[in-house]
């Protein structure tokens, strides 16, 4: 009787602190008023850099402006890391960052140097786009001050990643 008492009086605690946590607060207007405008000239950045993408001719320039891509995006990480502070949107960007590299700029630069002489003028530039892409992971990595946004669990599997793709440019 005693037991079924206790279990019923746990029971009972715990529903009532769990019911006493509320949803998360929705944002501020001035909050989404802000992230609204961030995002709107995010996305205005990487509509021009499709594209510009889409229009260039050659592997070299396809692999520029895809770096200016990654670039717009780690500039946004950075932003979200000091000015916001926010690990969520870090950990987004940083992702979104590790995707355009993976996924575009280092097949496009591999592409490259599989197509063009090394010997030749955008072979030499196709390794200097492999030497500024994996000083552009660093930058990123950098930017993200330690503390509550770069212990953040997201934020360090984010950039764990990221830096991981360095080794794609023979860094």
């Amino acid at each position: 009787m005693f037991r079924a008492l206790l279990l019923l009086t746990c029971f009972a605690t715990l529903a009532a602190w769990a019911g006493a946590q509320g949803p998360v607060p929705p944002l501020s207007a001035a909050d989404k008023a802000k992230l609204f405008k961030s995002n709107r000239t995010l996305v205005e950045n990487l509509v021009n850099h499709g594209l510009d993408l889409s229009s260039a001719t050659d592997p070299v320039k396809r692999a520029e402006e895809c770096r200016k891509t990654a670039i717009t995006l780690g500039n946004y990480v950075e932003r979200a890391a000091t000015d916001d502070k926010n690990p969520d949107r870090v950990a987004e960007l940083t992702g979104l960052m590790g995707d355009v590299v993976r996924d575009g700029l280092a097949p496009l630069l591999d592409d490259a140097a599989r197509t063009i002489p090394p010997e030749s003028p955008q072979g030499k530039r196709v390794k200097e786009l492999q030497s500024l892409a994996a000083a552009d992971i660093d930058t990123v990595r950098n930017a993200v001050p330690a503390g509550k946004v770069g212990d953040n669990p997201k934020v360090k599997a984010a950039l764990a990643a990221l830096t991981d793709l360095k080794a794609r440019f023979g860094q």
